[in-house]
C-alpha cells in the first residue's frame, strides 16, 4: 500500500508525540519574562518618559494651579461622660469611642452642612465662591472634594482641612465650618436637653396623680374594712395570729366533740347490747333497796331452813313451809332485779342519746363558727393583698418619681454645660505657608510608575498584535501539532550569511543550519517508525515561506547518512529542482518542458526516463516538468500511485517538494505521501494561515508528522541564544583540534 499510515490511537495523535504535550494553555510566567527582556528597551524609555513628563507637569502645576491646604482640630469628649454632678466617671471604650469621633466627622461633610456652609456671608464674598458662578452642585461638588474632616484613631481629634489656590480662603473656609459646627452641635445639645425635661416633666406630674390616686386608695380600704393598723407590720401579726388562734381553738373543740360523740355512740351500742344478768346492770340492780330487802329476807330464810332441816329433818312440814317461802322470795327477789336492770338499760341508752343530740347541735353551731372565722380571714388577706399591692405601687412611684427628679436635676445642669454638646473648637485654623499640591515627590514617582506600567502595557499589546508563528511555544498553543526543528535564521551565523539557503546542508555541514537539519532528521526518526515515514510531503500555506528549502536539504541530509533518496519536484508552477541539484552529465540548464514529472504523468516517459541522478552519492531527482492542464487530478491519479510505489521499492526516503496548499494539488499530494511536514516561516506565516491549513490537511485524513519552524531568531529572554553560543563554542574547539592533528 502507498499509505502506510498506523491507526490513530486513543491519547495519542497520530505522530506518535502524546497529546497532551502539543498545547499548554494560556501563558506561563517563563513567557511573561521572555516578553519583558525582548521588549526592555520599551519599558525603559517609556519609564524614563513617564518620570520626565511627572517632574515637567508638576513644576507647571505648581506655578500656574498651585493648592494649599488649612488644617484644624475638632476636640470630641468622649460619649461616656454624661453626667454633670459626677467628676471623672467611666470612659467608653476605644473603638466605641473612635466610632463616636467618625459619626461626627460625617456630620461635618453631609450636605447640610456644606450647604449652611456657603450660606454664609463671608464664605460668599470669597473668590472661591465667586469662581463657581453661584452654581451649587459645583461647590457642593467641590467642597465633597476637597473640603476633608477625619477622624483620629489613636487620640480624641477630628482633622478639618480644606485645600483650594487661596492660603487665606482656604483658612477661612475651614474656621467658618468649625464655628459652624460647634454651634450646631450646641444648639441640637440643648434642644435635646430641653425636649427631654419636657418630657420628664410630663413623667413627674402623672406619677404625682398616681400617688394621689394609691393614697386614696388606701383610704378607701381602711374605711371599708374597719382596720386602721394594716400598714403596721405588729398589728398585722396580732390579728392574724387572733384569727388563726381562733381557728386552731374551733379546730380542736370540734375534734373534741367530734370525739365525745363518737363515745356516746359507742355507749348507746354498748347499753343495747346488755342483758339483764350483765355485771354492770347486776351491781346497779343489787343497789337497789327492795332487792336488799329482798336478798336480806332471803339470807333470813336459808339460815332458819338450814336450822328446821338440822332439827326437823327434810320432810317436815314447817320446812317444807319455809322452804316455800324461800322460793317465792328468791321469785320475787329475781322478778325485782330483771325489771329494776330493764329500767337501768332503758335509762342509760336515753341519757346516752340525749348527749349525742347535744353533741351534734354542737359540732353544727362550731361548724358554723369556723366557716365565719374562714370567711373573715379570707376578707382580711383579700383586703390585705390589695392593700400590700397598693403600698408597693406607692413605693414605686415614689422611687421613680425622685429618679425623674434627679434627672430633671441633671438636664438643668446638662443644658446649661458648654460641653453638652461633646465637641469642642481648639483653635483658629491658620493659612498655609507652603504649596500641598502639587507634590514633586508624588508627581516623580506617579509619573515613573505610570511610564513603567504604559511601557509594559505596549510590550504586551506589540506581542497580542503579532500573529506570526514565531516560536516552538506559538506552535504547539496555537497550531496544535508536533514541532520537529527549527532552523535558524541565516543571519545568526556569519558563515551562511552570503550562503544560498537550497544547498547549505551539501556545502556548510558544520553551520548551525545543518546541525538544525540534523536535528530535524533525528527527531522524525523518534516520531514514528520509518515505514510509515518514507514517501515525505513537504508543504506550507503559501509561497516564500521556505517550503524547498527545508525539502532540499533534508533531502540532502538524508542522502549523508548513507541512504537512497529520491527528491521529487511537484511544484509545477515555480519548480527548482533543476536549480538546486544540477544534472551530473551536462552543463546549462535541463528541457524542463519535456522531461520530469508531468511527462511521466501525461505518459510521455517512464519512471527510469524521468529519474535523473545529481552527482550527489544516494541522491536522484525527478524535476518537475512542465504544468500540465490538470496538475491535481495527475497527481492522485494512478501513475502518481505507481510512481510511489516505485520510489518504495527503489529508494529509502522520497522527499516530495510541492506547492503550497493555497493550491489543490497540495492536497492532492499529501493523499499520496505517507506523512506532511509543514513548514513555518516566522517572518511570513500567521496563525490563522498555520490553523487553516493543518484543519483542512486533517479534514483529509492526512498524517501530519510536524511543523518546521524556519527563518528563527534570536529573541531576548529565548534560550536559543545560549544554544547558538554553546554550538558556536564547541564548533569551534572541534575544528581547532582538527587543525593540529592536520
Amino acid at each position: 500500500m502507498i499509505n502506510n499510515r498506523q491507526p490513530a490511537v486513543p491519547g495519542q495523535n497520530r505522530t506518535g508525540f502524546p497529546a497532551g504535550s502539543l498545547a499548554s494553555p494560556g501563558i506561563t510566567p517563563k513567557e511573561i519574562l521572555d516578553i519583558l527582556r525582548r521588549h526592555l528597551f520599551l519599558i525603559i524609555t517609556m519609564t524614563i518618559l513617564g518620570a520626565v513628563v511627572g517632574v515637567g507637569l508638576c513644576l507647571v502645576l505648581q506655578r500656574t494651579a498651585p493648592k494649599y491646604t488649612a488644617r484644624t482640630y475638632i476636640e470630641v469628649l468622649s460619649p461616656g461622660r454624661t453626667d454633670p454632678t459626677v467628676i471623672g466617671g467611666a470612659l467608653a471604650g476605644k473603638d466605641i469611642a473612635y466610632e463616636f469621633r467618625f459619626s461626627k466627622a460625617a456630620l461635618i461633610k453631609q450636605q447640610n452642612m456644606l450647604q449652611q456652609l456657603i450660606r454664609r456671608d463671608a464664605i460668599q464674598a470669597t473668590k472661591w465662591f465667586r469662581s463657581f458662578n453661584d452654581d451649587i452642585a459645583k461647590i457642593i461638588k467641590d467642597l465633597e472634594d476637597n473640603f476633608g474632616a477625619v477622624p483620629d484613631r489613636n487620640s480624641s481629634y477630628i482633622l478639618v482641612s480644606m485645600t483650594c489656590g487661596d492660603p487665606k480662603e482656604a483658612a477661612l473656609i475651614v474656621n467658618e465650618m468649625v464655628d459652624l459646627f460647634i454651634s450646631s452641635q450646641r444648639t441640637n445639645a440643648e434642644t435635646d436637653a430641653g425636649q427631654k425635661l419636657r418630657e420628664l416633666g410630663q413623667q413627674e406630674n402623672d406619677l404625682r396623680d398616681k400617688l394621689r390616686t394609691i393614697t386614696s386608695s388606701l383610704a378607701d380600704i381602711r374605711r371599708t374594712t374597719g382596720i386602721t393598723q394594716l400598714e403596721s407590720g405588729n398589728s398585722e401579726g396580732e390579728f392574724r395570729n387572733t384569727i388563726t388562734q381562733k381557728l386552731g381553738n374551733l379546730e380542736i373543740e370540734k375534734i373534741k366533740v367530734e370525739a365525745d360523740m363518737e363515745q356516746i355512740k359507742a355507749s348507746v351500742e354498748n347499753y343495747q347490747e346488755r342483758t339483764t344478768v350483765s355485771d354492770v346492770v347486776q351491781r346497779d340492780t343489787e343497789n337497789d333497796q327492795v332487792v336488799m330487802q329482798l336478798m336480806q329476807r332471803i339470807s333470813s330464810y336459808e339460815a332458819e331452813l338450814a336450822r328446821k332441816l338440822t332439827t326437823l329433818g327434810e320432810n317436815h312440814r314447817e320446812v317444807q313451809q319455809l322452804r316455800e317461802l324461800l322460793r317465792q322470795t328468791v321469785a320475787e327477789k329475781d322478778a325485782r332485779s330483771s325489771a329494776k336492770s330493764q329500767q337501768i338499760r332503758n335509762s342509760d341508752v336515753t341519757v346516752a342519746r340525749d348527749q349525742l343530740a347535744v353533741l351534734t347541735n354542737r359540732l353544727a353551731k362550731l361548724a358554723e363558727l369556723r366557716d365565719k372565722t374562714e370567711n373573715e380571714q379570707r376578707d382580711l388577706d383579700n383586703a390585705r393583698s390589695q392593700y400590700d399591692q397598693f403600698v408597693s405601687d406607692r413605693e414605686e412611684a415614689k422611687t421613680k418619681l425622685f429618679s425623674i427628679q434627679e434627672q430633671i436635676s441633671k438636664y438643668n445642669l446638662i443644658k446649661q454645660d458648654a460641653e453638652s454638646s461633646k465637641v469642642k473648637a481648639i483653635g483658629q485654623a491658620p493659612e498655609p505657608l507652603e504649596i500641598s499640591s502639587p507634590k514633586l515627590l508624588f508627581f516623580a514617582p506617579g509619573g515613573t510608575f505610570l511610564g513603567f506600567m504604559l511601557g509594559i502595557g505596549l510590550a504586551f499589546l506589540i506581542e497580542l498584535l503579532n500573529d506570526l508563528i514565531r516560536t516552538p511555544s506559538d506552535v504547539m498553543k496555537f497550531v496544535n501539532i508536533p514541532l520537529l526543528g527549527m532552523v535558524v535564521h541565516k543571519n545568526l551565523d556569519a558563515i551562511t550569511r552570503k550562503a544560498d539557503m537550497w544547498t547549505v546542508a551539501r556545502l556548510l555541514p558544520f553551520s548551525i543550519m545543518s546541525e538544525c537539519y540534523r536535528q530535524i532528521k533525528a527527531n522524525l526518526r523518534l516520531s514514528a517508525q520509518a515505514e510509515s515515514q518514507k514517501v515525505i510531503l513537504v508543504a506550507s500555506g503559501s509561497a516564500e515561506e521556505g517550503r524547498t528549502t527545508v525539502a532540499a536539504n533534508m533531502a540532502t541530509t538524508f542522502a549523508a547518512g548513507e541512504k537512497r533518496v529520491l527528491f521529487i519536484d511537484a511544484n509545477f508552477r515555480r519548480p527548482t529542482s533543476y536549480k538546486i541539484f544540477p544534472d551530473s552529465n551536462e552543463i546549462g540548464e535541463l528541457d524542463v518542458h519535456n522531461e520530469g514529472l508531468s511527462g511521466y504523468l501525461t505518459g510521455l516517459h517512464s519512471i527510469e526516463q524521468t529519474i535523473r541522478q545529481t552527482g550527489l552519492e544516494g541522491m536522484d531527482v525527478i524535476d518537475s516538468g512542465a504544468l500540465p492542464e490538470n496538475p491535481a487530478e495527475l497527481l492522485s491519479g494512478g501513475k502518481m500511485t505507481e510512481l510511489i510505489k516505485y520510489a518504495q521499492v527503489h529508494y529509502d526516503r522520497v522527499i516530495i517538494d510541492g506547492p503550497p496548499m493555497i493550491v489543490s494539488d497540495a492536497k492532492a499530494l499529501a493523499s499520496q505521501a505517507d506523512g506532511t511536514i509543514l513548514v513555518f516561516n516566522t517572518a511570513i506565516t500567521r496563525r490563522g494561515t498555520a490553523k487553516r491549513i493543518v484543519r483542512e490537511l486533517k479534514e483529509n485524513n492526512t498524517n501530519i508528522l510536524g511543523a518546521v519552524l524556519i527563518g528563527v531568531r534570536l529573541l531576548k529572554g529565548g534560550y536559543f541564544h545560549e544554544l547558538l553560543e554553546s554550538y558556536t563554542e564547541y564548533q569551534g574547539s572541534h575544528k581547532g583540534q582538527t587543525a593540529q592533528k592536520a
